[in-house]
């Protein structure tokens, strides 16, 4: 009968070294390893399946698309969804950008939020006018600007962009940011989510953002908790008028540290990437422009609040002919409460009216430092930038101070209309002189191979010069101006002090400009277009403004031509295809129309813009059902488009 080996003999018959259990602390390792390993191995698993299933979308800002040729990056529309509820949610420019930096070409990369992007028209920014500056001045080089700003956005939402680009190879990286910092994403007076939250949470939630399970989770929380703002759409800024934050708001100082550390994580990822970094202050105008929001001591009483509003209305009844009455009234009202910030708006006009420059600069910062919907970079969040710019050793971080800059050039030393559309967006001068400043920091310090190839030309272009390399002229500003008087009639300006004054100075100055939306003033600004295209045929946005003209000129053929050169340049982008669409409708050659609507949305099936003019197309041509479709899509997408639901409702439909 055969028996069986003890355990602690080897199958030789010889005896091994006995077998003994594992220690406890060794099974404990072992557990503790299961708990890790094991749920990081499912959360793995599931986001491959996720992946695998098309669930979700890529997180980062430069991204490959099927449209354009092999090599080449595109901005990612979908990025700002990690930041804002998605029919909120504002979009980056077109760009189009090979990472591999051809020979010969210097690279500039934009960093920033709607002013460093060129709002409202950012085909007149100051990037745009920057690269014309620095190609006249050195024309055996070429300068490639990539403008990764765009509006609604903050530092949180800037960092991931400048890791993004960190792959551009690009030389130079300037960063023009700030106006955002309080309103934007996790800022303590955003309606965009959570408010001031810690920076760890902010980058711990973006990380699990930037997976396809985190956007699983993140969109069925906004199905079963959906932002208040956001079945209404992008309201402007009057979406904000509810989020006052005061100047000594316990939340500020930490908001203030959050920016520092993205500012220098920023910096860090432009310099591991070879590229000089130029850091900027912000400006803002001061000189002509309330504060939107004014709010009292929290402890004034009634009876303070009485005598305070006495000497107020004192002050404001005095200002146009007494100013110095005024100032005596003013100063009765800020010995009560000093933290309103209209009062030393108004404070500050007499102040100027009476030739004292400083006593009214130190009132027009106050208001703008006080003002409670902090839409401008404060004094505290500029001189922090300074400071931070001045405890820099390395030679390849440079400070550009564009508020100093603008108010040494302005009357009074303080920045007003000649620089400003409103409170921070740029005029055509305003883009001009911060390109400048930038470009005058450039100059002494341009890479080797452009000063070698090209000795440059001894003066900068003039502004005039710049307009028309760019073809801006009386024709684009009239349709400046006529965006801006829609603007202006948003709840948060018609509330604003001095509102109908200045509305009625757009109106007049509109009225003047007239001529140009006559077809006499459009050939002009076409002539204009094709003067500019003759020195940069490759220019998309030029090629666009052209089309916009032959569109006002019902030139439709000529237009749709143009729009598809556009498309040639930026094959990704949706708007071209959908701007084709509806002349081609126009001119009743649906099957196009419709054509160019498919390949629109082919490669931007989130443009809500396409799905309206398909589902136009659609009603026009009694296919009731596919235009309901579509329409509901575009609304669902965008709430805002009106369009849309009116012609739902004529199909008898209600919005979704």
């Amino acid at each position: 009968m055969k028996r069986s080996l003890p355990a602690n003999h080897d199958a030789s018959g010889s005896a091994g070294p006995p077998v003994r259990p594992p220690s406890p602390r060794r099974r404990l390792a072992f557990r503790l390893l299961a708990a890790v390993a094991v749920p990081q191995l499912l959360l793995a698993a599931v986001e491959f399946l996720l992946r695998l299933a098309g669930v979700g979308h890529s997180a980062g800002f430069l991204i490959p698309h099927p449209a354009t040729s092999s090599g080449v990056l595109v901005e990612n529309q979908r990025f700002p969804w990690s930041f804002f509820p998605r029919t909120l949610a504002r979009h980056p420019q077109p760009l189009v950008v090979k990472p591999a930096k051809p020979p010969g070409v210097c690279r500039l990369v934009i960093l920033g939020e709607s002013a460093a992007e060129g709002d409202p028209a950012p085909a007149f920014g100051f990037g745009r006018i920057l690269q014309v500056l620095l190609e006249a001045r050195h024309p055996g080089t070429r300068f490639e600007v990539v403008n990764t700003a765009f509006t609604a956005i903050n530092s949180h939402a800037i960092l991931p962009i400048a890791r993004d680009c960190r792959q551009l190879d690009a030389d130079f990286w300037l960063v023009y940011m700030g106006n955002n910092e309080v309103i934007g994403p996790f800022g303590a007076g955003t309606v965009f989510g959570q408010q001031a939250a810690p920076l760890p949470l902010v980058r711990a939630g973006l990380a699990l953002k930037s997976t396809r399970l985190g956007q699983t989770f993140d969109g069925l929380r906004e199905r079963l908790a959906p932002n208040p703002e956001a079945r209404s759409g992008w309201g402007g800024m009057t979406m904000f008028q509810r989020q006052q934050v005061r100047h000594d708001d316990p939340r500020l100082p930490g908001l203030r540290a959050n920016f520092g550390r993205n500012l220098a994580d920023i910096v860090a990822a432009g310099r591991e990437s070879g590229a000089r970094v130029f850091v900027a202050t912000v400006a803002s105008r001061l000189r002509d422009w309330p504060p939107f929001a004014s709010v009292h001591r929290p402890d004034l009483t009634r009876e303070e609040r009485a005598v305070w509003e006495g000497h107020y209305r004192d002050g404001k009844a005095a200002a146009a002919n007494d100013p110095t009455g005024a100032i005596e009234a003013f100063a009765r009202a800020a010995a009560l409460d000093g933290d309103f910030a209209e009062l030393h708006y108004h404070w500050g006009q007499c102040a100027l009216a009476l030739g004292q420059d400083d006593v009214a600069r130190e009132h027009l910062v106050l208001a703008r430092d006080l003002d409670a919907l902090r839409f401008r970079t404060d004094t505290v969040l500029n001189e922090a930038i300074r400071e931070w710019a001045a405890g820099q050793k390395d030679d390849a971080i440079r400070l550009v101070d564009a508020e100093r800059a603008f108010a040494e050039a302005s009357p009074h030393g303080l920045p007003g209309d000649e620089w400003f559309h409103e409170h921070v967006h740029f005029t055509f001068p305003g883009n001009y002189h911060l390109a400048r400043l930038f470009a005058a920091e450039l100059e002494s310090r341009l890479p080797a191979f452009v000063a070698a190839s090209d000795p440059g030309n001894p003066d900068w272009l003039t502004e005039a010069e710049c307009a028309a390399r760019l073809a801006y002229g009386e024709g684009q500003r009239f349709e400046i101006l006529r965006l801006l008087e829609a603007r202006f009639q948003e709840g948060i300006y018609r509330q604003q002090e001095g509102h109908a004054k200045r509305t009625a100075g757009l109106v007049a100055a509109l009225l003047e400009l007239r001529g140009q939306a006559k077809p006499a003033g459009r050939r002009q600004s076409l002539a204009l277009c094709r003067q500019a295209l003759e020195r940069a045929p490759d220019d998309w946005v030029l090629h666009e403004l052209c089309a916009r003209v032959l569109g006002g000129l019902e030139a439709y053929p000529e237009a749709v031509l143009e729009w598809e050169e556009v498309r040639r340049r930026i094959p990704h982008a949706a708007r071209p295809g959908t701007e084709m669409g509806r002349l081609l409708q126009l001119q009743g050659r649906t099957e196009e129309a419709l054509a160019s609507f498919n390949r629109a949305l082919e490669v931007n099936p989130d443009f809500a813009e396409a799905w309206v003019g398909r589902g136009i197309l659609e009603a026009d041509q009694g296919r009731t059902e596919a235009a309901v479709r579509d329409l509901t899509k575009a609304l669902r997408i965008d709430p805002t488009r009106t369009e849309a639901q009116r012609r739902l409702e004529e199909l008898g439909f209600r919005r979704p």
